[in-house]
C-alpha cells in the first residue's frame, strides 16, 4: 500500500485523497435541536451566548408536540441570526406515502407549518427524509419513486432552500430503503445534494470512507453521532463502536465545506456533555476551529 503524501490521509487501510487548498477552513459546526427538552427551544440560548454566530442550529421541526409551533414563535430571534439549517418535520411525515393518501396528507399538514417558519428564517439547507417507515411487504421500487416525486414537489414549495437527501433509515428496524450501493448511484445519477448520517451509515455497517469518497462535491452536510453497530441510538460522538476521529479527518480532506451537525437526541446530552464533544470535535479536526465570544 502506497505511503500516504501530501493531500491523503490514511483511514483504516483507506487512502483518502483531498484538496488540501480546502485545509485551513474553519470547520462548520452545527447542533441538531433535538438534544434539547422538548419544546423549550430557549435552553438552547447557552450555546448562542457561548459560541455567538459561529455555531449553527439544525432545527428539527417537530409539529407532532402541540406545544411546539408556540415555542418556536417565541425564541425565533435565536434562530434569525448565525448559520441556519431546517430538518423536515420526521414524525407524522412519510414521503413514500402517495399522494391523497392519509399519510401524505398528515405530512403536508406538518410541511406547510414548516414553510410558515421557512419564510420567516430563510434557512439555508433542509434535510430530506427518503424513507421513515417500515419496507418489509412493501413495494420498495415505488416507495422510492414516490419520494423522489415529493421532493420536487418539496423543492418547489420551499423556492430557494437547498434539500440534503439523507441516508436514512437501519436494517434492524426495517426502515433501510437503500442500501449503500444504491444511495450512491441514486444520488450520483440525478446529482442529489446529500447529507450523510454516519451513525445510519455505522448501523449498517457501510463503508463510511468509500461513501464519502464516492459523494465528495455533492455533501452538503454530516450528521455525527456513534451506536453500537446495530441499532441507531444517537450515541455521544465517543460513545460507541464509530472511530469518529477517524471519519472526523476523512472529512476534513474530503468534504470541507459540508456542515458537520452534532445529532444528538436525548436531552440528557444537553449543556456540559454536548459542550464537551463539541470542544472534542474542535480538537480532533485538523483546521482552524471556531471561537468562543470569549475567544476560550
Amino acid at each position: 500500500m502506497p505511503t500516504p503524501g501530501p493531500g491523503a490521509y490514511r483511514v483504516s487501510g483507506f487512502l483518502c485523497l483531498y484538496r488540501t487548498e480546502g485545509k485551513g477552513s474553519h470547520l462548520n459546526i452545527y447542533i441538531d435541536t433535538c438534544v434539547l427538552p422538548r419544546s423549550q427551544l430557549e435552553t438552547a440560548r447557552i450555546y448562542r451566548e457561548r459560541f455567538g454566530t459561529s455555531l449553527g442550529f439544525e432545527l428539527l421541526m417537530m409539529f407532532d408536540l402541540p406545544d411546539f409551533e408556540d415555542n418556536l414563535g417565541k425564541n425565533l430571534d435565536l434562530f434569525a441570526e448565525g448559520p441556519l439549517m431546517f430538518h423536515e418535520p420526521v414524525w407524522g411525515v412519510d414521503h413514500a406515502a402517495p399522494k391523497g393518501s392519509a399519510a401524505y396528507e398528515e405530512g403536508m399538514y406538518h410541511l406547510r407549518l414548516t414553510k410558515k417558519f421557512a419564510d420567516i428564517l430563510h434557512p439555508r439547507e433542509m434535510v430530506y427524509h427518503l424513507n421513515n417507515t417500515p419496507v418489509a411487504g412493501r413495494d420498495r421500487e415505488q416507495m422510492l419513486q414516490t419520494s423522489l416525486e415529493n421532493l420536487e414537489e418539496m423543492r418547489e414549495m420551499f423556492s430557494g432552500i437547498r434539500f440534503l437527501v439523507e441516508n436514512t433509515g437501519t436494517v434492524n428496524d426495517d426502515t433501510c430503503l437503500l442500501n449503500q450501493e444504491e444511495f450512491t448511484c441514486l444520488c450520483r445519477e440525478r446529482e442529489l445534494p446529500v447529507l450523510i448520517d454516519v451513525g445510519h451509515a455505522g448501523a449498517n455497517r457501510w463503508d463510511i470512507p468509500k461513501l464519502i469518497r464516492d459523494l465528495q462535491g455533492q455533501i452538503g452536510g454530516f450528521h455525527l453521532h456513534n451506536n453500537d453497530g446495530i441499532h441507531d441510538l444517537h450515541s455521544r460522538l465517543q460513545g460507541g463502536v464509530l472511530n469518529m476521529a477517524e471519519i472526523i479527518h476523512c472529512i476534513d480532506r474530503l468534504a470541507p465545506e459540508a456542515n458537520v451537525v452534532i445529532e444528538y437526541c436525548r436531552p440528557v446530552f444537553h449543556g456540559a456533555p454536548l459542550l464537551e464533544d463539541i470542544a472534542l470535535l474542535k480538537r480532533i479536526s485538523d483546521r482552524d476551529p471556531i471561537k468562543t465570544e470569549t475567544g476560550r
